[in-house]
C-alpha cells in the first residue's frame, strides 16, 4: 500500500510541475490538431536595450503589432494571420505586405522561422502561400544583419517582421 502511495504521489507531483511550467497548455499538441493556438494570446520577442516587440492576437484572425521602446508602446499596425499547413501567414492590413513562417512550440515559447516561397513562372513577388514549397522542401530564409541597436539575440530586427528565426515568449 505504501508503495502505491509513493508512486501516486510522484506521478501527481510530476503532473503538477508540468502544469506549472506550461500553464497546462500543450501548444505543440493543439497546433498538431489544427487548433488556432495564437488566438487570444500575446507573445513578446526577446528584450534588448529596454525594447521588445509584442504581438497581441485576437480570435478574429488579426493581431496588433506593438514595438515597446523604453516602456512606450509604438503602434506598428494591425495584421491578419492565417494558419494553414504548418505555416502562419501574416499580412499587414491595407498594405499588401505579407510574410510566411513555420512555427514550433516549446512550452510557453514559439519560434517563427521565415521560409522562401516557390515562385510561379519566375514571379517571386506574387507567389502565394498555397504555392509554397512542400514542408519537407522549405528553406529557411537567409540570416540578415539587423541594426545593432534594435536587434536582440537571434538577429530579429525589432519593430519589423522577422527576417530570421525569432523565439517569442507567451505574455499575459
Amino acid at each position: 500500500m505504501k508503495k502505491h502511495f509513493v508512486v501516486f504521489t510522484a506521478l501527481f507531483l510530476m503532473l503538477l510541475v508540468s502544469c506549472a511550467t506550461t500553464g497546462g497548455v500543450d501548444y505543440a499538441q493543439l497546433a498538431a490538431e489544427g487548433a488556432d493556438v495564437f488566438a487570444g494570446k500575446n507573445w513578446n520577442a526577446p528584450r534588448r536595450n529596454n525594447m521588445y516587440d509584442r504581438w497581441e492576437f485576437n480570435a478574429d484572425g488579426t493581431f496588433h503589432f506593438w514595438h515597446v521602446h523604453h516602456g512606450d508602446p509604438l503602434d506598428r499596425g494591425v495584421y491578419r494571420y492565417e494558419l494553414k499547413g504548418g505555416l502562419i501567414t501574416i499580412a499587414k492590413e491595407g498594405t499588401g505586405e505579407s510574410a510566411a513562417y513555420t512555427y514550433t512550440f516549446s512550452g510557453k515559447t514559439v519560434t517563427l522561422t521565415p521560409f522562401h516561397h516557390a515562385p510561379e513562372h519566375g514571379d517571386a513577388e506574387h507567389a502565394a502561400v498555397e504555392h509554397a514549397e512542400p514542408a519537407e522542401h522549405r528553406t529557411p530564409a537567409a540570416h540578415t544583419e539587423p541594426a545593432a541597436e534594435h536587434a536582440p539575440s537571434g538577429g530579429h530586427q525589432m519593430g519589423a517582421l522577422p527576417e530570421s528565426p525569432v523565439t517569442f515568449t507567451e505574455a499575459r
